[in-house]
């Protein structure tokens, strides 16, 4: 009697357990992770064409969360279509993730890569609503077909064709292009190159991007193009992608190029490199002309005893030293226009550099600036550094600078002190001049012909990358 007792106890204590329900999460905290909060379709699609991707989505905790309901924001003009461990729709309900466990996620694009309708990318949203809260992943795929680089290292001579846009992804192998020292990369005229989340081009030889005069712009930006459905905008975020590091012994010219969304814009050498190696005969050349370089997360230049010549080039908006030239170098920079946006001056020049584990002085034998506006939000917008362990040789002339330094000690020629420079905000030219600006005709007769913008300098000549147009 008793064993019977026994086991019948034990039969309902099993049925009693199994019919327990689980014990849900009540919070409203973003508890979900995804193996990939971006789903990217990389396929290169030719011709129409579909690819199945998939990702999890992880329940972290200790407890089950209930997912009211998953779903495809269905943006219009969009291809996708999504699988909730095994069940298809645009919405899907009632999903239950138990304790420390994980779903699968499958989806779908269809893709016409020749439909001029097609945008660059792709995008949509899944959206996960659970106790009153959202969170969501997004799926993108490659609109249109594209040349795709991936790590790719460049040992002969590369020429890259203006009939479809550039894709740089950096890899497990390597962070994006490299040029080696016996390559050399052309980018033509007309090229747009989109980089992918932390890549880059790195060069030991010589990188041609554009064509002098007034060829078509070379376009270098973020592959992050579209405007998310939560309202983020990429068009100005900083720090997207690395930036073009030309290394030792490297040359670039540069030519009619707009360039944004980088950390580093531009650099002469890699400031992670062994500062030893560095000298003056391995200095990287960089020529610039009608460049302009927007939104980086560092410096839309950053030079290391480089050699840099600029003309008609226009830096605004990064977050620290919007134009960093250290551990001296060479440099000269005609009709240049630095709007200072960051936490950094402008312009910060010093013949000292430290990356934390090295530090070195270099002698600046040149720093040259003519026509140039220097100005910003802060009080001071020039930093000048001279270390005494090295030479420190610069020279302003017939500059607009917003700076402490008074305009008529050595090293400063006809220039003008803490002025605005007054740009015309109705322009078509963003940065030209207007008709009250103290740069008016109070430039340098230099061999310039044309501004950034292609139209003729003034005579006599105006200061900055614009010239003023009536």
């Amino acid at each position: 009697m008793s064993k019977l007792f026994f086991f019948s106890f034990l039969v309902l204590s099993i049925l009693l357990f199994s019919c327990k329900k689980d014990r849900f999460y009540s919070g409203n905290n973003d508890i979900l992770k995804f193996s990939n909060d971006t789903l990217t379709f990389d396929t290169v699609f030719t011709t129409v064409g579909s690819v199945t991707r998939y990702f999890k989505v992880e329940n972290p905790l200790k407890e089950a969360i209930k997912i009211d309901e998953i779903r495809l924001a269905g943006i219009p003009g969009n291809q996708f279509r999504i699988n909730v461990d095994g069940i298809p729709g645009t919405s899907i309900f009632d999903v239950e993730i138990p304790a420390q466990d994980y779903i699968y996620i499958f989806a779908e694009v269809t893709v016409d890569p020749n439909s001029q309708a097609n945008p660059f990318i792709l995008l949509d949203e899944i959206q996960y609503f659970y106790n009153g809260n959202q969170q969501n992943s997004y799926l993108r795929a490659w609109g249109q077909n594209a040349y795709f680089h991936y790590g790719e290292i460049i040992e002969g001579d590369s020429i890259w064709q203006n009939d479809k846009p550039h894709v740089v992804i950096r890899t497990d192998t390597f962070p994006g292009v490299g040029v080696e020292a016996f390559g050399s990369l052309t980018i033509l005229p007309g090229c747009r190159v989109y980089f992918d989340q932390g890549s880059a081009i790195f060069s030991d030889g010589p990188v041609t991007i554009g064509s002098p005069g007034c060829a078509d712009s070379v376009v270098m930006q973020t592959d992050r193009v579209e405007d998310l459905p939560n309202g983020l905008e990429f068009e100005t975020t900083a720090g997207l992608w690395l930036g073009i590091v030309l290394r030792n012994g490297a040359s670039g010219n540069f030519h009619n190029v707009s360039l944004k969304n980088a950390s580093y814009g531009i650099a002469g050498r890699w400031i992670f490199d062994d500062f030893t190696s560095f000298n003056t005969s391995n200095q990287p050349l960089i020529v610039m002309d009608k460049v302009k370089i927007q939104y980086s997360a560092v410096s839309s230049l950053f030079c290391l005893n480089s050699k840099v010549t600029a003309t008609n080039c226009i830096f605004d908006d990064a977050n620290n030293n919007l134009v960093t030239l250290a551990m001296g170098g060479d440099y000269d920079f005609t009709n240049c226009t630095f709007n200072g946006t960051g936490q950094g001056e402008a312009l910060a020049i010093s013949n000292f550099a430290s990356n934390g584990s090295q530090g070195a002085y270099g002698d600046l034998t040149n720093g040259h600036f003519t026509n140039c506006i220097v100005y910003g939000g802060k009080g001071d917008e020039l930093l000048l550094s001279n270390g005494v362990s090295a030479s420190f040789s610069y020279l302003f002339e017939n500059c607009l600078l917003r700076t402490t330094f008074p305009m008529d000690t050595l090293g400063f020629v006809d220039c003008i002190g803490n002025l605005n420079p007054s740009y015309d905000g109705s322009s078509n030219y963003a940065f030209s001049i207007g008709a009250n600006s103290p740069c008016l005709g109070a430039g340098k007769i230099t061999s310039l012909t044309d501004d950034y913008y292609c139209n003729p300098h003034n005579s006599p000549f105006d200061i900055g990358a614009v010239a003023f147009q009536n």
